[in-house]
């Protein structure tokens, strides 16, 4: 899940997502807007996976074989800007 987030700031030249997040404060706004959708995906895609968490262990679905298996169940990341 790491790879994906950081692949994915990648493709707008940030070394990660996280330093695609410190953006958000950036005084440019490009870099700002960039940044703050770093930060909402990032956000988004990790309170995704504790849901699954909390779901395996109040024993509502078994737990994930592995990463393929919870791909699809992740926001997707598609620059909005």
């Amino acid at each position: 899940v790491q790879r994906r987030l950081d692949g994915f700031a990648e493709t707008r030249n940030y070394d990660g997502i996280m330093s695609l997040c410190t953006y958000a404060t950036s005084g440019n706004p490009k870099f700002r807007q960039e940044g703050q959708y770093g930060v909402e995906a990032r956000d988004a895609t990790w309170a995704k996976l504790y849901d699954i968490l909390s779901e395996v262990e109040e024993g509502n679905r078994p737990v994930p074989s592995g990463y393929a298996e919870i791909e699809s169940e992740l926001p997707p990341l598609v620059w909005p800007l």
